[in-house]
């Protein structure tokens, strides 16, 4: 993963629904790197999924792009990402595609 070395504490939110989006925005003006990881590319705005289950609403319409919503925050990384396992002695999250060091965790993955 591409994510420059810095000297601000590096919090890595795990899921991007609404906790998350909501830790990641409060967040933006600290002075902190944050790293957020889900699974999906997109925001499910829940709250109207019955509308698009009734005809009322389109799917892409209550589906917003991450990157999109947290485009302007700085020191703020977003990655499509599977966490195959977390290592809490040595701060590391474990994927696939490789590790990623953190300074503080936060798992907001929501009811699944």
């Amino acid at each position: 993963m591409n994510i420059p070395q810095t000297s601000f504490p590096r919090i890595v939110i795990i899921g991007g629904g609404f906790a998350g989006i909501s830790l990641a925005k409060k967040l933006a003006k600290q002075e902190v790197q944050v790293v957020l990881l889900d699974k999906h590319n997109y925001h499910t705005f829940q709250p109207l999924l019955y509308q698009v289950s009734t005809g009322g609403l389109e799917p892409d319409s209550i589906a917003y792009p991450i990157r999109k919503i947290v485009k302007n925050f700085p020191n703020f990384f977003f990655f499509f990402f599977i966490v195959e396992g977390i290592d809490t002695e040595k701060k590391k999250i474990i994927s696939v595609i490789g590790e990623l060091k953190f300074d503080y965790l936060v798992l907001a993955t929501g009811s699944e």
